[in-house]
């Protein structure tokens, strides 16, 4: 087993080398994206400054009269003809412009006039003179204002994709002698060029980087394995060879960190052998009793629900609930559970001791009070049946107060039963908490023959109910003056409307200050429970 244990152990350099890979690697990503962004924004302003030289410069040369009669007649001369050079050798210096042509400017349409073309191009494919363009969306949001304007593009104006690629374009205006616009030079560069530009520029700086980690990945291993690995695995063959008293020290490169550890692990291996046999004998008993008490105190813990939200998959409430015991374990228990996916069962509740045996009390009530409302009773008789089954051979005396209720989600309408408890407090919609006072059942197990009532209620969405059991209203200061319940209610009142986990809280911290260092002598247990289902009928207690 141990051989297997050892194959299948993962080397902390070779686990702390791949995790900085990774985040190297995510930083290569990372620095990737950002230098082809900030690449890709340089260069297409940089296009964009150059277009807009050009059609600036060309637009200067040219005489503005010509062009209305260009667009007018479609006849040609010995000007046009040098127009038509100039603009082929311009395009053909620049590599980056595409498409460079001059054409005369209508209300929703321009007339190209020429349109420049480098050795090699297919003429079929180049613009004629007289050939219409109807203004797109680009143009329409650009071109037209600076038409009218009679003014140069000034910024970076990116075009949609017509067929020819996205652009990025500029223009300036040719002026006719009287200062009309007669013609714009407009210069296209295709972004597709760019893009296969930058793409370059960044697949070297991620190779570069790559190289980079490798390097960096190589030497950190190096370091690792000669500086903690090598050292750590000096230390766990000096903890495996630990015999009583025959551990030896080891020696290690350098008298660092490592050194002073193995050093101390074995002064401590001396001392723990020393101290083991005296203590032996005198903590065998306590760790029995301990063991037993920890059941007791595990059994506590886990028979009370302590996951919150407790029914997320159920929007129509919210419950919380907490216990805080005067000792490590005793007889205060809060419960609530569905019984079915429409009934929510409430339940909190006190024994009549203190400790372990109450702690089992408490379990026994607890338990008998699932059992039977998950068979579909009312609160009054489960607790009456609980009451009965409790007596049966009860000759502890113990019994329990008890407030439980069953509670319809899809319409608020719930019945309660208090065997003994404390009254429960209750806040409508836009109202403060109030005291809910009625005649109260005996306590569960305390006496044959008595007989528990139901009191219904009905809740109406954003209404609360506040539960807790005696200790909260018995709570002494140094004073000896008592908590009670008008404090309680002066404590959920201050927000009234906040969240069920906030009102306990709220209330918890209210009791722990007002008694200060005072002993507490009781328990504290609370539940609050927030009903945000549709609206039911009227309000009532009875």
């Amino acid at each position: 087993m141990g051989h297997m244990e050892q194959k299948k152990r993962q080397p902390l350099s070779r686990r702390i080398t791949i995790q900085l890979g990774i985040l190297m690697l995510i930083m290569t990503a990372a620095v990737s994206i950002i230098s082809y962004q900030s690449l890709k924004s340089t260069y297409m302003r940089l296009y964009s400054e150059n277009a807009q030289d050009v059609v600036r410069l060309l637009a200067s040369r040219i005489d503005g009269d010509q062009l209305a009669a260009y667009a007018e007649t479609g006849v040609t001369d010995a000007y046009y003809e040098w127009l038509q050079s100039e603009f082929n050798q311009v395009k053909s210096e620049y590599s980056g412009i595409q498409y460079l042509y001059l054409f005369h400017p209508k209300e929703d349409h321009f007339i190209y006039i020429l349109d420049s073309y480098r050795a090699g191009d297919d003429l079929d494919k180049i613009n004629k003179m007289g050939d219409r363009y109807t203004y797109g969306e680009t143009e329409l949001a650009h071109l037209v204002p600076d038409i009218q304007a009679g003014r140069a593009s000034d910024e970076l104006i990116q075009g949609q994709d017509v067929g020819y690629g996205q652009t990025i374009s500029a223009w300036a205006p040719v002026f006719d002698s009287q200062g009309v616009v007669t013609g714009m030079v407009e210069a296209d560069c295709v972004l597709s060029e760019l893009k296969a530009v930058v793409r370059t520029y960044a697949l070297r700086i991620v190779e570069t980087l790559i190289l980079f980690i490798l390097i960096v990945l190589l030497l950190t291993f190096r370091c690792l394995r000669r500086n903690v690995i090598e050292p750590v695995d000096k230390l766990t063959e000096m903890v495996d060879s630990y015999e009583h008293g025959a551990i030896k020290e080891t020696k290690f490169r350098h008298n660092d960190e490592m050194q002073l550890l193995a050093s101390s692990f074995t002064d401590m291996t001396h001392r723990i052998e020393a101290y083991t046999d005296e203590l032996a004998a005198a903590t065998t008993e306590k760790e029995r009793i301990r063991a037993e008490f920890n059941v007791a105190k595990q059994i506590q813990a886990d028979i009370l629900p302590d996951v919150f939200p407790a029914f997320p998959e159920h929007p129509e409430f919210d419950v919380v609930a907490s216990v805080d015991l005067c000792r490590e374990i005793g007889g205060e228990f809060y419960d609530f559970f569905m019984i079915d996916n429409d009934h929510l069962a409430l339940a909190v509740g006190d024994t009549s001791d203190k400790g372990i045996p109450a702690a089992l009390y408490m379990v026994m009530v607890k338990t008998l009070i699932k059992n039977r409302a998950l068979q579909g009773f009312s609160p009054a008789e489960i607790m009456q049946n609980v009451s009965e089954q409790l007596l049966e051979g009860n000759k502890s005396g113990m019994f329990a107060t008890v407030w439980f209720a069953i509670l319809e989600l899809s319409t608020g309408k719930g019945m309660a039963t208090n065997a003994g408890n404390e009254h429960p407090m209750l806040r409508k919609g836009g109202k403060k908490f109030e005291l809910v006072e009625y005649l109260h059942s005996p306590p569960v197990g305390a006496m044959e023959g008595t007989r528990i009532r139901d009191h219904g209620f009905q809740l109406e969405p954003g209404d609360s109910i506040f539960i807790y059991t005696h200790g909260a209203k018995e709570v002494l200061n140094e004073k000896g003056e008592m908590f009670g319940t008008g404090r309680i209610l002066e404590a959920l009142n201050r927000e009234p409307e906040a969240s069920p986990s906030v009102l306990l809280q709220t209330v918890r911290s209210s009791v722990e200050k007002f008694a200060g260092d005072q002993q507490r002598i009781d328990g504290l247990t609370l539940l609050s429970l927030k009903y945000y289902g549709e609206r039911g009928a009227a309000d009532s207690w009875r």
